[in-house]
């Protein structure tokens, strides 16, 4: 027998529900994933970790909008490498929908390389980050 109702439901109706941000921890120092679990501004860190470090379109397992797109090779001046790294970061953390936005961009510079620090804002709070470029 298949249940019946004489109320039907339209999409109007329903209203969409935030998915949780728990996940698996992971243990930076061994390179594996524990059965720790984290929620939080915790899942969010290990997701722009995770982010940065993928390259878009690389891997099949992930979707088009996750990972980022840097390029360092045709960026040339500290001006234009600066607005090129900030665009990019932008760009791939706020994919995630937890992530409201990315500012307050720093750059050092040291040799060849550059100690990029940002504040990322989610919805759980905001935490400073950065990455060595």
């Amino acid at each position: 027998m298949i249940p019946q109702s004489d109320v039907e439901m339209t999409e109007e109706e329903l209203e969409p529900v935030p998915l949780p941000s728990r996940t698996y921890s992971f243990d930076w120092n061994n390179g594996r994933v524990s059965s720790r679990k984290v929620d939080g501004i915790e899942a969010v860190k290990q997701t722009v970790f995770k982010i940065l470090s993928t390259r878009r379109f690389e891997h099949l397992i992930y979707s088009g909008d996750y990972g980022n797109e840097m390029d360092l090779s045709a960026v040339r001046g500290r001006a234009v490498f600066e607005s090129e790294v900030e665009r990019w970061v932008r760009e791939a953390l706020t994919q995630d929908d937890r992530i409201s936005a990315v500012t307050g961009f720093r750059f050092n510079y040291q040799l060849d390389t550059a100690l990029v620090q940002f504040t990322v804002e989610t919805e759980f709070g905001a935490y400073q980050e950065e990455r060595e470029v």
